[in-house]
């Protein structure tokens, strides 16, 4: 991409927050004239403090970059910089200010849109991130991003017939074919849709299975969800120990898969997860009362009751609630 900027242009590009983490990954990149296009007051600060940036050192960038806007604080892009310094930081507040100054100066800049959109979906304030995509036009260039953008933050919104459409919209590229298909299996599911979820997430989870992908354990761990729903209790088994390879703390995984196995007839392979999964979790009663229940029919009579004994009497509606909890999707929106 050509610098648009009076000395540079940066971009931050989230490719699924998940967040998030979100949930394909996070890649910034920025490009460099070699010299500023017009010498103004800051210019020299701003190509110091961007060079070190660029070197890795932006504790040393941060003061040159903050010199720069005070010289020229009309210049949109020294802002912009500096917002992207200040993020690499952590300091994720100063760079939403400084993002906004710089959609002050260059209200249709699409780049800084993106950029301040996707700090404010960091922040779990997706509202003010759609507030922030509306504008008539996306630089080309983002039109797919800008897509997914708005549909991550509809879809964390509860919105999901909006969501479905920003995310239909990219789902055949190839850069979010993987994330997109996710999202609209997500929505499926979260509209118990199983069937139409059923395909989505098949194709996010064979695409998705690439080097940096960070939140591939969800993406096998909604598969699983989906197919145990389906009834196919073997196809669900695999994805939830795909899930556990890639992250193994979370007691859910290993309950399910302690009920697929229970489904399958493998009763002592179905004990031994679910015993895994109150070692995981020691608080997460759902497991113990699967457990207890299991054990009583096909184990251990004596471990059943010393686990009902820890349970107590677990009253209809506590097991009802622990089972929303055991079904929801790792990305669902929260309830509101």
């Amino acid at each position: 991409m050509k610098p648009k900027g009076t000395l540079f242009r940066c971009s931050g590009f989230l490719t699924a927050p998940f967040g998030t983490a979100i949930l394909a990954g996070n890649f910034f990149f920025c490009t460099s004239p070699l010299q500023a296009q017009q010498l103004r007051p800051g210019a020299a600060q701003a190509e110091a403090g961007w060079k070190a940036y660029e070197e890795g050192r932006p504790q040393d960038a941060k003061p040159l970059l903050e010199q720069a806007v005070k010289l020229s604080p009309a210049v949109a892009d020294y802002h912009a910089a500096l917002a992207e310094v200040d993020s690499k930081l952590g300091q994720d507040d100063a760079a939403i200010q400084h993002f906004k100054r710089a959609i002050a100066l260059k209200p249709l800049d699409t780049e800084f849109r993106l950029n301040l959109a996707q700090l404010l979906q960091k922040k779990g304030n997706d509202q003010e991130a759609l507030n922030t995509l509306q504008i008539a036009h996306a630089a080309p260039e983002l039109v797919d991003l800008w897509h997914f953008t708005r549909g991550f933050s509809l879809f964390r919104l509860g919105r999901f017939g909006p969501a479905r459409d920003e995310f239909n919209a990219i789902v055949n590229k190839p850069q979010f074919m993987a994330s997109a298909s996710f999202f609209l299996g997500n929505i499926a599911y979260m509209q118990s849709r199983f069937d139409e979820a059923e395909p989505s997430l098949a194709k996010a989870v064979e695409l998705g299975n690439v080097e940096g992908n960070k939140a591939y354990n969800a993406y096998a761990y909604d598969y699983g969800l989906v197919l145990f729903k389906l009834g196919k209790y073997a196809e669900a088994d695999r994805q939830f120990r795909t899930s556990l390879a890639r992250y193994d703390k979370d007691p859910l995984p290993w309950m399910f898969l302690g009920r697929c196995e229970e489904q399958l007839g493998n009763y002592p392979e179905a004990i031994a997860m679910l015993e895994t999964s109150i070692k995981t979790d020691p608080t997460f009663q759902l497991s113990y009362y699967e457990l207890a229940r299991l054990q009583q029919r096909h184990g251990d009579p004596n471990r059943a009751a010393e686990l009902f004994a820890k349970i107590g009497e677990m009253k209809k509606e506590e097991i009802n609630k622990e089972e929303e909890r055991a079904t929801r999707l790792k990305t669902a929106p929260a309830p509101r």
